[in-house]
This record gives C-alpha cells, structure tokens and sequence, in this order.
C-alpha cells in the first residue's frame, strides 16, 4: 500500500524548461485525446547510476545530468503525469573506476548513504539486484540494499534478504504493471536466465499485469537476445551499459518488445509512457505526438538544444566537434515530430497499443530541485570534514628520483610557454573544483592537480602551488630536468603518451577522448612548436 500510495501522491514540484508549456495534471487528463488521458504508465528508466551524485566531464557534452536536474525534471513530470514509475538497471551503488586512494573508501561510504536518500527522494519504485554492487560494493553496499524503501528486484543473493523476483503495481491511471529483475549470475546460461523470466512474466500476466518490464544487467546484446527469446516482455530496460553507449532519441525494438536504456551514471533519463489500451499481446505504435502540449514541449526542447549547439560550437574542443553531426541529427529529428504533433492535434487516440518515448537531456544550465540539492550539499560538508583529518604530507622523493617543482619554476627558462597556459583549459582545472565546492573530493581532486599522490606531489592538505593542471601534470616531476637541464627534456622528463592522458580523460569524464587528435591541438608556437618569427 505504501508504494501505491507514493506512485499517487508524488506530483509535487516546479517547473523546468524542458517541460515548459506542458498542462496542470487536469487538464493532461481532461483536455481532450491525449495518451495521459487514457490508462497508462510512464516508465521512467535511468541506467547504471552507480551512486554518481554530480556529472564530471572535461566538456560541456559530459556535463549533463545530475541527481538535482533529475530531481527537477521527475517533479515537473510528476506534476502533469500521476502514472509515473521511476526504475533502474545495472550498477545502482557502486562505481567501477577501481579504489586506489586512501580514505577513499570512507568517502564513497558517505556517497552511497547519500545516494540512497537521493533515491527515496526522487520516488524509484523497483531496481535490478546488481551482483557487481554485491561483489565489489562491500557492507556500505549490502546495508544499503537491504535498508532500500524502493524493491530490489532479481534472482536472490545471500548477503540481502529483501530480494523479490517481481512485483506488480497499479498505476494512479489503472494500469497494472509487471516488475522483475534479471542480472548476469556466474555460472548461469542464457537458456537458464531465459527459462527463470517466462516463468516470471507468466506469474505476473496471471497475477494481472497488462505490461511487463524486465530490468536486465545484461548489457545490450544480452538484453537483446532475452527480448527474443521472451516476445511475452513488453519493455527490456538495460543496464550494464559499455561506457560509450550514446543515449537512444527513440526506444528501439526486438519484434514487438521495446528496448529501453539511458546512459551511465545519470547523465540523462529515458521516459516511455505506455498505453496499453487493454491488449496485452501485440506491436506498440509510436504515438509520442499525442502527449498533451507534445508540439509546445517538443519546440521547448529544440531551441534549449540549439542554444546548447551553438555553445559546444564556438567551444570548439575536438570532442564537441565531432559531437556535431549527432547534434544536427537531434535536432532533424525534433523538427518531424514538432510537424507531426500539430498535425495530429486534437484527433482522437489511433487504435492498439501506443508508446510514446522521451531522452530527457538534461544540460549543465537546466534548473535544479532544491531538495535534492540540500542533500548533496550535505553530502559535500561531510566529505570536507572527513578531509580535514587528512594531514599526510607527501612521500619525498627516493635519492636520485625526480620531485616537482611547480609551473613557475618551468616558465622562468620556457617564457614563450606561458601564452600557451593562459588559454589553455588545464589551468583553469583548479577553479572548476572551487566553482562546484569539490576541493576536498577524492573523486575529484586527483584529476585537478599536480602529482596528487606522487612522490614530491600533493596530497588534499598539502598543495602548495601545484594546484590545476600544469606542465609536470603531462611532462612528470621536474627536479632532475632543473638541476640538469644541459642533459636535456628525453633525459629526465617523462615522454607524452596516451597512458598519460587516459588516467583522467577516461570514457566516463571524456567520451570523445582520442590521443592524436588532442595532442595535435596542444602543438602550438610555444608549446611544442616553434615561437613565430624566433
């Protein structure tokens, strides 16, 4: 009864840009053919959270999400939909970036207890038991699921009592609606996880369910091959995502079953709402451009993408660029359905099934809920305070191994360099990290510095004035070069290569990341080329 009462009531919250325009919960119920007005559900979908409270990208195209923007989003939506189901798949707790830092694990203990408050805030209705949270995540994880007001959803563990295989729920609208989880157990076969999921999606059809929602840690292919072998699931929702999965501007489909992802770490949520019209057998229509204000929200969304285009444009970074044509092929797409929804305005609902699917991107300007906001600034005092009791000063460095000595000790012989640093995005590294109250974050800090951690480097109390990213950064620890410099660069500085870079530029902070291509734009006069007219 709780959960239905919380599948009712939560319909609270303010307005944001993407849902501009869109009508009050009355008038999407009573203002004419509208698939909000009809029996429904709207499966809102997130994929492979893995606890990530903030996003943490080195361009505006990684920038996107965060638990306040979804915060905000799931408010509006629930303001003008009372059928909303929140669900996710894949890794929930625990990150997969490895735990190499000390006191680490004490921060990513705070994170997690923050998260699972975050994720009762927001109203997540079931997720899939993930095994690699189980296995990796250690007792923060394990207490954490088994504290869970949401229903974790699977095959069972030994560590966590409160698993179901699946749960059926009732939307506000009359729409019952059938859960279950599915994970990637060692030692099973797909034959065997294919047969534990007929058998599940038979036990909900007989228990009610006109929809049926498998939440698959399974990874695309896998999910795909479960969609085939089981045309009884309505909706595949997929987790264990690779890291370059690009987020689907519509569901996709294995006969008759939708395919349902969004990308990792809460960059953005997929929303398909689904009308089932009292079938439940049968090919889903797309009907997106009968949502109520469908043509106002699609506009609304356009033009928040344009000014975001024309951002990343005059970037110019070598990610947002190739990130255009994907941009361009958004924005064709939202210019058909924004034709078609006033096309249809105003027609009643087409007979069968309808799906109508939503990518919610939610850019790095989108506004923010405040509730969820709080918590996560309660997140970031803790992990200052725990910082505070990290006085280690760094390792100094073995006889004969090099230490750093800061940028300005390498521009008072490489002057024609310091041009290069001005406009150069590393050296503002450190500022992004007091903009966004992260200078005492273990997640964070690492990647913003100098030799965090190194011999003769930093630690988070002792910086000194290797702050942001500078020339030993890349080049390595320079006292040896110093003492030396008639030795030359080759002889004591660390050679440039792609291991250099990847330790931060990974998938997840730069998705776009390809070696040559950045390194070309840092080879300018002063900095690895010549100084014009010297």
């Amino acid at each position: 009864m709780a959960l239905l009462a919380t599948l009712a009531c939560a319909c609270c919250g303010k307005q944001d840009r993407l849902s501009a325009g869109a009508p009050s919960v009355q008038q999407a119920r009573h203002s004419g053919p509208s698939l909000l007005a009809a029996p429904h559900v709207t499966l809102v979908a997130v994929t492979d959270w893995q606890a990530t409270l903030k996003p943490c990208g080195c361009t505006l195209d990684s920038q996107n999400g965060g638990v306040e923007r979804i915060g905000r989003w799931l408010a509006d939506l629930r303001k003008v939909d009372d059928s909303v189901v929140t669900v996710h798949a894949g890794s929930l707790l625990h990150d997969d970036q490895g735990l190499t830092l000390a006191g680490k694990p004490q921060q990513l203990a705070l994170r997690q207890a923050t998260f699972g408050q975050v994720l009762e805030q927001l109203g997540v209705v079931a997720v899939a038991l993930s095994q690699w949270d189980v296995q990796h995540g250690g007792a923060a994880v394990v207490a954490a699921y088994a504290a869970a007001k949401f229903a974790v959803l699977g095959a069972g563990s030994p560590q966590i009592t409160n698993v179901k295989p699946h749960l059926l729920i009732r939307t506000a609208s009359g729409v019952a609606v059938g859960l279950l989880g599915v994970d990637a157990v060692a030692g099973q076969d797909d034959a065997a996880r294919q047969a534990q999921v007929v058998a599940a999606v038979a036990q909900l059809r007989q228990q009610g369910a006109q929809v049926t929602v498998a939440l698959a840690n399974l990874g695309l292919r896998s999910a795909r091959r479960l969609a085939r072998a089981v045309p009884t699931l309505d909706v595949v929702v997929v987790g264990g995502l690779e890291e370059k999965t690009e987020q689907l501007n519509d569901a996709e489909r294995e006969g008759d079953t939708l395919i349902v992802h969004s990308t990792r770490h809460g960059a953005l949520a997929a929303a398909v709402t689904l009308v089932p019209a009292g079938l439940v057998q049968g090919p889903w229509r797309e009907a997106g451009e009968y949502l109520a204000g469908a043509a106002d929200d699609l506009q609304t969304r356009r033009e928040a993408l344009a000014k975001h285009l024309q951002r990343v444009t005059t970037e110019a970074t070598v990610a947002t660029q190739r990130a255009l044509p994907f941009y361009q092929a958004q924005l064709a797409d939202l210019d058909r359905r924004i034709a078609l929804a006033r096309q249809v305005a105003g027609q009643p609902l087409p007979a069968g099934r309808l799906a109508a699917f939503r990518s919610a991107v939610l850019h790095s300007t989108a506004p923010i809920d405040s509730t969820v906001e709080q918590l996560v600034k309660t997140y970031d005092d803790a992990v200052a305070k725990s910082a505070e009791k990290d006085q280690k000063a760094p390792q100094a460095p073995a006889v004969g191994q090099a230490g750093y000595v800061g940028q300005a000790v390498c521009l008072a012989c490489h002057a024609p360099t310091a041009a290069f640093i001005a406009k150069d995005l590393h050296s503002r590294a450190w500022k992004t990290l007091q903009d966004g109250s992260k200078t005492k974050d273990l997640d964070c800090v690492p990647c913003h510095v100098t030799g965090f951690g190194q011999p003769g480097g930093t630690t988070l109390s002792h910086l000194g004035e290797l702050t942001a990213v500078q020339c030993e950064a890349c080049h390595g620890p320079g006292s040896l070069h110093v003492a030396a410099p008639a030795k030359g660069l080759k002889s004591s500085l660390t050679p440039i290569a792609a291991s250099t870079c990847l330790g931060c530029h990974t998938p997840q902070h730069a998705p776009r990341f390809e070696f040559d291509a950045y390194r070309s734009r840092l080879k300018v006069p002063g900095h690895g080329l010549p100084v014009v007219g010297k």
